[in-house]
C-alpha cells in the first residue's frame, strides 16, 4: 500500500479482471460447436433455425440494452460489488439450461446471462481503467483481446469435447465465474470516489474537454459493424464446417479453435505495434478490416474444400484479433474519468449489439445466397474495398486521421 494506505494497482489484480473479461468470450463460444445439435433436438420447434442461433447470442441483445444504465449504476456507486454479483448470476443462469427442456426457456436463461455479462464486462474494464492509466492501461486493454482469445481457444475445444456427451454438458462450464467471484471478493477494492462536485473540480481542463457524446457515439457506430464482423464466422463456424462435410463436434471444436489461435495472433502484434508512432487508429482499422475482408473472401469461395474454409477461418481471426483492441483503446482514449463507466457500458452496448444482429445478418443473407458460406463472402465483398479506401484516404488526410488516433 502507498502512504495514503491505498491499494496499489499489481499485475496480478489486472489478470483477474482480465479473467473476468474472458466470460463474455465463453459464453459466446462454449456452446458455439453443439449449436447444429441443439437444432437437431430441437427441430419441432418453430423458427429453430433462428433461435438456436439466438441461444448463443441472445446475450449481445440485454448487454446492448443495459451496458449504459450497469455503466451509469457503476459510476454513482462503485464497480466490485457489482463485479461479484455479476459473477455469481452468471454462473446461476449459465448452468440453468442442463436442467431446462423448453427452447423459449433456455432462451430466457441466456437473457440472465446477458444480464450478468453486463455487469461484468462494464465493471471490469471500467475497473482497469480506475487501476492502470497511460500505456499500461493500453497494454492491459490490448491483452484483454489476446487473454479473451487464447481462452477461447480452450473453451471451444472443451466445448466440442464435451458435446459429444450431448449438447447440454458444454454448459456447465458457465460454474467456472464462482471461483472468479470469490477471487474479485478477496483482492479486488472499490477505488476511492469523490463527490461529484469534487470530482469536476478535480478534472484538468484536458480531461474536461475529453468528452464528446457525438465522437463516442461515431465510435459506437463503428463498433457495432465491427462487433457483427467480428462474430460471424464465430457464431457460424459449425454451419460453415457441416458446409464442407465436417460434422463431428470434437472436430468442429479443434478446427474453430485454430481460428481463435488466429485472434491470439492477431492481438499480440497490436500491442506490438502499439509503439509505432504510423500505428494511428485509421491504419489499425484498415489492416484488421482488410484481413476480415480476405478471410471472408476465402470462405465465400471454399465450396467444399475444408482447407479453404479452415484458412479463411484464420485470416479472418487475425483481422479480427487486431480490430477488437483497436476499437475498445479508440473508446477508452477518449473516456474522461467522471464518465469512464458510462462510455465503457456505450462501447460494450454497441459491441454486444452487433453480436446479436450476428445470426439475424448471416441467416438473411444466407436465405437470399444459398449457404452461410456464400453470405459470409458477399459480406466480404464489401468490408475489403471499405478497408482498402481507409487505408489510402488516411495517407491523403494524414493531418485529419492522427486526430483520430
Amino acid at each position: 500500500m502507498n502512504n495514503n494506505m491505498t491499494p496499489v494497482a499489481r499485475p496480478m489484480h489486472a489478470w483477474l479482471l482480465l479473467l473476468c473479461g474472458c466470460m463474455s468470450v465463453l459464453a459466446a463460444v462454449v456452446i458455439a460447436p453443439v449449436l447444429p445439435q441443439m437444432q437437431e433436438h430441437f427441430s419441432a420447434t418453430e423458427n429453430v433455425e433462428f433461435l438456436v442461433p439466438m441461444a448463443l447470442t441472445a446475450p449481445g441483445l440485454v448487454i446492448a440494452l443495459l451496458s449504459m444504465v450497469v455503466g451509469i449504476v457503476a459510476d454513482r456507486t462503485g464497480r466490485k460489488n457489482m463485479l461479484v454479483a455479476g459473477l455469481v448470476l452468471y454462473a446461476a443462469f449459465g448452468v440453468a439450461p442442463v436442467f431446462i427442456e423448453s427452447l423459449p426457456t433456455i432462451i430466457g436463461t441466456r437473457i440472465g446471462v446477458g444480464l450478468a455479462e453486463a455487469i461484468i464486462m462494464t465493471a471490469s474494464v471500467a475497473l482497469i481503467g480506475d487501476y492502470y492509466s497511460g500505456v499500461q492501461r493500453e497494454r492491459y486493454l490490448a491483452l484483454n483481446t489476446t487473454l479473451s482469445s487464447s481462452s477461447a481457444v480452450i473453451f471451444i475445444a472443451i466445448g466440442g469435447a464435451l458435446g459429444e456427451f450431448g449438447w447440454r454438458t458444454p454448459f456447465m462450464v458457465y460454474s467456472i465465474s464462482i471461483v472468479l467471484a470469490l477471487w474479485a471478493l478477496v483482492v479486488l477494492w472499490e477505488p476511492k470516489r469523490e463527490a461529484p462536485q469534487q470530482l469536476m473540480e478535480s478534472l484538468t481542463d484536458e480531461e474536461k474537454a475529453m468528452w464528446n457524446p457525438m465522437k463516442i457515439a461515431g465510435i459506437c457506430a463503428v463498433t457495432l459493424v465491427g462487433g457483427i464482423l467480428f462474430m460471424a464466422v464465430q457464431v457460424h463456424i459449425g454451419y460453415l464446417l457441416h458446409g464442407v462435410n465436417i460434422t463431428a463436434p470434437s472436430t468442429i471444436g479443434l478446427l474453430a479453435s485454430l481460428a481463435q489461435v488466429a485472434v491470439v495472433v492477431g492481438s499480440i502484434a497490436f500491442r506490438f505495434l502499439l509503439n509505432c508512432r504510423w500505428f494511428i487508429t485509421p491504419v489499425r482499422l484498415g489492416t484488421a478490416l482488410s484481413l476480415i475482408g480476405i478471410g471472408y473472401l476465402l470462405i465465400g469461395s471454399a465450396g467444399t474444400a475444408a482447407e479453404m474454409m479452415v484458412v479463411g477461418a484464420m485470416v479472418t481471426g487475425l483481422g479480427g484479433g487486431m480490430l477488437l483492441p483497436t476499437m475498445m483503446v479508440w473508446n477508452m482514449s477518449n473516456l474522461p474519468p467522471h464518465r469512464r463507466a458510462l462510455g465503457t457500458g456505450a462501447w460494450m452496448a454497441a459491441f454486444f449489439l452487433g453480436q446479436f444482429f450476428t445470426p439475424m445478418v448471416v441467416v438473411g443473407l444466407q436465405e437470399m445466397m444459398g449457404t452461410h458460406a456464400a453470405a459470409i463472402g458477399l459480406i466480404g465483398q464489401f468490408v475489403l474495398p471499405i478497408a482498402i479506401l481507409l487505408l489510402i484516404g488516411q495517407r491523403v488526410f494524414r493531418n485529419k486521421a492522427v486526430s483520430l488516433a
